[in-house]
């Protein structure tokens, strides 16, 4: 049986919103929505405490006070307001996403003659599409000085809803007296900067359908004795939805729970399960937006200290067979998340969108082919980030990209924009018009995703092993297949035929895997009584028949 798990997408509705900030905070004031704010002055005159009369400004526009940026944080800082400006989308970083919760908080500065006391935050939300203004957001705040963009609990925020967050949603803040009785000395700060911008401006959501499908397969691995099988609770699996979630540019992630797949080999090299997930991909869907990605429990953190492995994937349909990766599943302790292997799944699907490794000087493994584009110092993220799930802040030289191997793992803003790209073309093919096969946009043959056939699948491990696979797959390419791996099968001594095979590297940069179409009949591959793998040096290296692995599914021509 297989459950999916799509609970809890991208809203928690406003007040769960509210108040899990604020009891991540355990301070401050949490979000309200009101119809109306401050829009009467009080008549009277108050004393103050201490034998001075001073106005009473309630909802008069705060003084000395100048709001310097107002910053949307879906999982990555977008100014969206700066020093009383609207910002608008050439000068942005990132992009919105549409249907998705935000928070928006502002930072400040005061003048030096600077009196403490209340003020009143006031975000107001409108409709462009219906011309409807949405419920305002306050958030009563004592200033005490400058913002810190560290601390939430100094700063005016407030939250935006999924199902608020529309492409035709404009915005404007502003900054209120409290009221009561005021210092005297408050009417001679200065005008400020109390406003941003002056009127109802685009937050800037986006149109675009952003969504993740992920079918996790529990192995279940009998080489071990007694066997392990790795069984997720539901808590378990929502901690790896939320973490999906809250890093990658989308609306919706849904995880298929498959049942457990049977693994009877000792397993040496982690990158051994991604050709049977592979053939098991090509088996059971037709769908090529899915990863498949296998969870295994070695009674350890990591098989030859190696926790992930993905394959690399490119936005073509037919890339579809290797959209596949896989997890060691290790939880210290039975009572507590799986952290640590949630977040490896975030890093080996990351893989899977075509990201490389990002590099990090403090991480205790280097890590293998990183990015040479990554425009942060030190792996760090660069901007500030928040979970619309953990309600945490990530600052931009404490967090790292989660491409990184270093702790403290959170989105960049560069990752952000590289992996909406990448899941936009992936949700296209589920929508009408969406291009019938190949990349978004390209020309794409009539009949959809190239034909399976099949397919000789070796695995190469740094230490010298081999795993061999046949399966039913998408060919590869003409452009694809080459010599570098040359696949030679005989019969009595003599080649009877050598195959081109498409060659590529597992995320790890070590392990490499070749796709060789079997293009001879049966009746002449029964034939067969070797077969050799001819490296680019013209090197031999024989393959083990009897280790070689045939699929199931594997359908061959006669």
């Amino acid at each position: 049986m297989r459950d999916t798990y799509p609970p809890n997408n991208a809203s928690l509705g406003l007040t769960t919103f509210a108040l899990a900030i604020y009891t991540a905070l355990s301070v401050g004031c949490a979000t309200e929505t009101s119809e109306d704010v401050g829009d009467e002055t009080a008549t009277s005159d108050t004393g103050d405490g201490d034998g001075d009369t001073g106005e009473n400004m309630a909802g008069a526009p705060a003084r000395g006070i100048h709001i310097t940026e107002v910053e949307a944080n879906q999982g990555t800082a977008i100014l969206i307001g700066k020093d009383g400006e609207w910002v608008g989308p050439g000068d942005r970083n990132a992009f919105m996403i549409r249907d998705r919760d935000t928070l928006v908080r502002l930072q400040h500065t005061v003048d030096e003659n600077w009196i403490p006391r209340e003020i009143i935050g006031v975000l107001h939300i409108r409709d462009e599409v219906s011309g409807e203004e949405l419920a305002t957001r306050t958030r009563p705040l004592v200033v005490e000085g400058p913002s810190d963009p560290k601390k939430l609990d100094s700063e005016f925020f407030f939250s935006i809803l999924a199902d608020e967050a529309q492409p035709g949603l404009s915005y404007w803040v502003e900054l209120l007296e409290a009221g009561g009785a005021v210092d005297p000395g408050v009417e001679a700060l200065s005008e400020g900067v109390n406003v941003t911008p002056d009127d109802f401006e685009l937050v800037g959501y986006e149109q675009t359908p952003l969504e993740m499908k992920v079918m996790v397969v529990p192995i279940h691995y009998t080489w071990v004795d007694p066997p392990t099988l790795v069984e997720p609770t539901e808590a378990d699996l929502q901690l790896v939805h939320d973490d999906l979630l809250q890093t990658n540019p989308l609306q919706t992630v849904t995880l298929t729970l498959h049942e457990p797949y049977e693994y009877t080999n000792h397993l040496t090299n982690l990158g051994s399960l991604l050709g049977p997930m592979s053939a098991l991909r090509n088996n059971e869907t037709e769908d090529p937006n899915v990863y498949y990605h296998a969870l295994v429990d070695v009674r350890g953190p990591a098989v030859n200290m190696v926790a992930g492995i993905a394959q690399l994937t490119g936005d073509s349909k037919d890339g579809a067979s290797s959209r596949v990766a896989a997890t060691v599943w290790f939880k210290q302790n039975p009572d507590l998340p799986p952290a640590g292997s949630s977040g490896t799944i975030v890093h080996e699907i990351g893989h899977n969108q075509g990201l490389q490794h990002v590099f990090c000087p403090g991480a205790a493994t280097t890590a293998a082919g990183p990015d040479p584009n990554y425009p942060h110092d030190g792996g760090t993220i660069g901007v500030f980030g928040f979970g619309i799930r953990s309600f945490r802040l990530y600052t931009p030289t404490a967090a790292h990209d989660y491409m990184t191997y270093c702790g403290n793992a959170w989105v960049s803003d560069w990752t952000w924009n590289k992996t909406y790209k990448r899941i936009q073309t992936l949700t296209s093919w589920d929508y009408a018009g969406a291009p019938a096969g190949g990349a978004a946009g390209a020309a794409a043959p009539s009949s959809g995703m190239a034909p399976k056939v099949p397919l000789l699948v070796g695995t190469l491990f740094a230490d010298g092993s081999e795993d061999w696979l046949v399966m039913m797959g998408p060919a590869p390419s003409e452009e694809q297949l080459g010599s570098e791996q040359r696949i030679a099968l005989t019969r009595d001594g003599e080649v009877v035929v050598d195959l081109y095979s498409a060659v590529s590297r597992l995320s790890d940069h070590e392990t490499v895997m070749l796709t060789a179409p079997l293009t001879i009949p049966a009746a002449e591959l029964a034939e067969i009584e070797g077969i050799v793998r001819v490296d680019w040096r013209g090197d031999n290296h024989p393959v083990a028949l009897e280790s070689l692995h045939v699929d199931r599914g594997v359908k061959l021509d006669r």
